[in-house]
């Protein structure tokens, strides 16, 4: 019998003593099962990983894209394959993935052997701040600058971020946009190819979608990527603000904005920046950092998925 973990986050915003019953309920029809509380995002990542070393060909991330985030990294390369159980606000890559929405629905499909097993590609940050070297593998979106400082901002204040989901980080948005970032000058050199840009923010879209706005799917450009979209913000100028968000809502190219441009089939991207520049993975902050390398790692994470596929 097959043996899968199940690392929860109850602080999830959809997450329910009731639901978490449920889930074990639907996986013990097909499965040994255990599941695992991570004190910290950190040690998501740890109980995954120990997951894998005791014989797990399964580890389920049951709570929103961050518990996924964070379990995904104790996966990679690893031959275990990641089982997805949305219990958050936002659930981006369960959504990609065509997995159920509900939690007991997601579950029975890690149980179905007509299930898919999918190899995706994710995004590889080698990040530096003075000695210190960090790596990370973006799931489904990551950034440097102004979607990082959003992130780092909307977390501030968990209650609002719990309560109101897509509508906070829109609402966090806006303010950062409109009060922190006009005023920014580039201070941070983006390399690709032998092409520089001087940007006060990076982002790279590797999915059919960079993220969500309620049902609504957000793009940097309209263009699918192949491997990797880069986007580039050389300035962020308040009266650019009423033409960005149309832009994205009807899923338009933001390089067709002054000072924004977007490059197709990125592989390999480099950072500088002076001062240091926030980054992100999946909505999770990274902190602050001064250099990075962002490379696209192919067939690097095994994900139990729904039946449509993932581009």
């Amino acid at each position: 019998m097959e043996r899968i973990v199940v690392v929860a986050n109850p602080s999830a915003s959809q997450f329910t003593g009731g639901a978490h019953r449920a889930v074990m309920s639907a996986l013990r029809r097909g499965a040994e099962v255990e599941t695992v509380w991570p004190d910290t995002a950190a040690d998501a990542e740890v109980k995954a990983a120990q997951a894998v070393e005791s014989g797990a060909r399964i580890v389920a991330a049951m709570g929103g894209d961050g518990i996924v985030h964070h379990v995904a990294q104790g996966l990679i390369d690893s031959g275990a394959s990641l089982g997805i159980i949305p219990a958050g606000t936002t659930n981006v890559i369960a959504r990609l993935l065509d997995i159920p929405s509900k939690p007991a629905k997601a579950a029975r499909l890690l149980i179905d052997p007509a299930t898919g097993l999918r190899t995706l590609g994710t995004a590889r940050m080698t990040l530096k701040r003075g000695s210190v070297e960090t790596t990370h593998h973006a799931v489904f979106a990551c950034g440097f600058g102004l979607d990082a400082a959003v992130v780092l901002e909307a977390d501030k204040d968990p209650y609002r971020k719990y309560r109101f989901g897509s509508f906070h980080y829109a609402r966090t948005a806006l303010g950062v946009a409109l009060k922190d970032f006009p005023g920014r000058r580039p201070h941070v050199t983006v390399e690709e190819s032998g092409d520089q840009w001087q940007a006060i923010a990076a982002l790279l879209q590797f999915r059919q979608v960079y993220t969500y706005f309620g049902q609504i799917p957000l793009r940097v450009s309209s263009e699918p990527p192949d491997p990797m979209t880069l986007l580039t913000i050389s300035r962020l100028r308040r009266r650019r603000v009423p033409r960005i968000v149309p832009t994205l809502l009807r899923n338009g190219d933001l390089g067709t904005i002054p000072e924004m441009s977007v490059v197709p089939h990125v592989k390999r991207v480099e950072i500088d920046a002076a001062p240091p520049v926030a980054a992100q993975a999946d909505g999770e902050s990274l902190g602050l950092v001064d250099a990075g390398v962002v490379e696209w790692a192919p067939g690097s994470l095994q994900v139990l998925a729904g039946p449509q596929p993932l581009t």
